[in-house]
């Protein structure tokens, strides 16, 4: 294959960025400038729901540095409710490559502030919690609190209604979430079964199952039911989720987005962890109470060279097979205090 082959591919791909970036200040920047006479500031955060929690804090102490401009944030579509219901964001959108829009149109905006994380900064890895890391890279007052999130009347309303048609007692509701997610985070199905199994015996029964069959990674996934507890599985928005835990008297998940829900809720939580690591996404006094895999490979991550998740990990995700039932539900007894509900 001859080299002007090969570069045609990047070339198209490189005109239909900058055709996107353009369509994007016609469509949004300049209408908004015509419209308040001052330019917008944009923020920036294109992965998980967490991760856009995790920018709230930094956002907010941004837009003190922008008195009357109108705030854009950028992220992906999934999780447009989290910066909106944050109140740091005057519009959302969606556009892909939003770093073009920031470095050739960077005259047109009173800001633009994409959040990078050590974790997907080539040849960098994580050194503290994220929202530290965003705070201190834009010159913050640095804090690693969660921001506090809350749903609207609306969303609570809902909520009630579902919990009650499926029988659950918001007093005394247990929530859980496996997954889906990448296969490496994933505690094995039948511990979560017996997980559901000890709680039940000690008399928490009121138990739902939370997540979606969707992941932003991998498109429609399967999600299989953890047997004696509720599906929730798809019943939920955003907002609704945020709703739910907020009632919730225990959360238990592994490493997601709906975990960093729960924190910003100030709902008790219990983190089960492995390929990645609680010390780069929460505070000590929430993260004391998660399970953390002690094997030598755990974190893996946050090291260099970082294992390929995609293809899979070499030890047979020993981080998260070898982490026990009983531990995970001695965690869960302490938050709970050991009462029954």
């Amino acid at each position: 294959m001859s080299a002007q082959k090969k570069e045609s591919p990047r070339l198209v791909g490189l005109l239909t960025r900058q055709v996107a970036a353009l369509g994007y200040v016609c469509r949004v920047l300049l209408p908004l400038i015509l419209r308040t006479g001052h330019r917008p500031v944009i923020f920036s955060r294109q992965t998980g729901l967490g991760d856009i929690i995790c920018t709230i804090p930094a956002a907010r102490e941004l837009k003190k540095r922008h008195p009357g401009a109108t705030f854009i944030y950028n992220c992906h579509a999934n999780f447009a409710a989290v910066p909106r219901l944050a109140g740091i964001a005057d519009r959302i959108t969606t556009l892909e490559n939003i770093g073009i829009v920031g470095h050739w149109y960077h005259f047109l905006l009173g800001g633009f502030y994409h959040f990078a994380h050590g974790d997907d900064t080539p040849g960098k890895v994580a050194q503290e919690p994220m929202i530290t890391e965003f705070c201190r890279q834009f010159g913050l007052p640095v804090t690693d609190i969660h921001p506090h999130l809350s749903a609207g009347p609306a969303a609570h309303e809902k909520v009630q209604a579902l919990l009650v048609r499926r029988n659950l007692d918001p007093a005394s509701l247990v929530l859980i979430h496996p997954g889906p997610t990448w296969t490496v985070k994933e505690w094995p199905r039948e511990n979560w079964a017996q997980l559901v199994a000890g709680l039940q015996a000690r008399g928490f029964s009121n138990i739902a199952q939370m997540g979606v069959g969707y992941y932003m990674n991998f498109g429609h996934v399967a999600v299989e039911p953890i047997p004696g507890v509720v599906s929730l599985v798809d019943a939920l928005s955003i907002e609704e989720c945020i709703a739910v835990i907020a009632r919730a008297k225990l959360f238990i998940g592994i490493d997601s987005g709906l975990l960093h829900i729960a924190v910003s809720t100030r709902t008790p939580s219990v983190g089960i962890w492995g390929s990645t690591s609680p010390q780069f996404f929460y505070a000590e006094s929430i993260r004391k109470n998660f399970v953390v895999s002690t094997v030598d490979c755990a974190g893996c991550y946050h090291r260099l060279p970082r294992l390929h998740w995609i293809t899979g990990c070499p030890h047979d995700i020993k981080c998260m097979k070898t982490l026990g039932v009983d531990e995970v539900l001695q965690a869960c007894l302490a938050k709970m205090e050991g009462k029954p509900a």
